[in-house]
């Protein structure tokens, strides 16, 4: 009986403390409490692999709850939790793997570096 217990008193430690782990998730990534906001900007590239990247970079930012790459627009959407210069900060990191933006251009180093496929036309400036 004492073993029951003790397995139930552990159980019980592990699910209290996998929902605060949880709340706190939520809350970095657009939980119910964050003020979330969408925008919609230009971001440059050609392909699938262009998508996967730029995508991956947007949603690795804290805060960032969603970030979707239209192809044939050219232009990312993403849902991000609205703090002094979010924006800017999610331009920022797509241009660092090598995708400008319509206000943020990658370095030329790094765009140089992207697979074939990937380099798109530049525009002249941002």
């Amino acid at each position: 009986m004492k073993q029951l217990t003790f397995l139930l008193l552990c159980v019980g430690m592990l699910f209290g403390a996998s929902q605060v782990s949880a709340q706190t998730a939520d809350k970095s990534k657009g939980g119910p409490n964050a003020d979330v906001k969408e925008s919609t900007f230009k971001v440059y590239g050609n392909c699938g692999m262009c998508k996967k990247r730029i995508e991956t970079a947007a949603k690795e930012l804290p805060g960032v709850s969603k970030a979707n790459w239209d192809l044939d627009e050219k232009k990312l959407t993403v849902s991000y939790e609205d703090t002094p210069g979010a924006l800017k900060k999610i331009k920022e990191k797509v241009a660092a793997v090598g995708h400008d933006t319509d206000e943020t251009r990658a370095k030329d180093k790094v765009y140089k570096a992207l697979h074939g496929c990937c380099q798109y036309d530049r525009p002249n400036s941002n």
